[in-house]
């Protein structure tokens, strides 16, 4: 007896959390055969992320990049916002991997701004952090401070050592920027 999609998205999905990239990336694909034409362009565009992701693990960037590209799209027509950044940020991530780190930082900024828009903080947080990564890597120091410092205010609660880079942070950017 074959296993449903259900099954075989669930096995994949405990696969990926059990770090067996491998087996989740062959269940992803499974998955992905037999949504096949019958499948919604929502569920298609899900499991290309789903698979971008595994292929990040796996080292593959280009392969991830190749998969996800163009589900951002998809996305921005059903008027799924929160699926929509969360692809510009998995494309972001290849992206940065396949060294191409200014185009990298356009979707992360595309990802940032849809996770403010519906109100995901912790998302946004660490697509904020891998932007402020990148602005130091592209030579934007004071941009990277002021992305770090936002990535800082989107958390809720906050540890000791939050408060206190958030804090040092905030003087930095009032220092510089006024």
């Amino acid at each position: 007896m074959e296993d449903t999609y259900e099954q075989l998205s669930a096995k994949a999905f405990n696969a990926y959390r059990k770090k067996d990239y491998s087996a989740a990336y062959e269940g992803f694909l499974q998955c992905m055969a037999l949504l096949g034409e019958t499948g919604s362009e929502k569920d298609n565009a899900e499991m290309r992320n789903n698979i971008s992701v595994v292929l990040i693990d796996l080292h593959k960037p280009q392969e991830a990049y190749d998969i996800v590209i163009g589900t951002e799209q998809i996305f921005e027509k059903l008027g799924d916002k929160k699926s929509q950044a969360m692809a510009f940020a998995n494309i972001g991530t290849a992206l940065t991997l396949l060294n191409r780190k200014e185009e990298a930082l356009t979707f992360f900024e595309s990802s940032s701004d849809l996770f403010q828009e519906v109100g995901e903080k912790m998302m946004r947080a660490t697509v904020l952090k891998k932007i402020s990564d990148l602005q130091i890597t592209t030579g934007k120091p004071f941009q990277a401070v002021a992305s770090m410092q936002a990535a800082y205010d989107q958390k809720e609660k906050k540890s000791l050592k939050d408060k206190i880079l958030g804090g040092t942070l905030g003087e930095i950017i009032r220092k510089y920027f006024g």
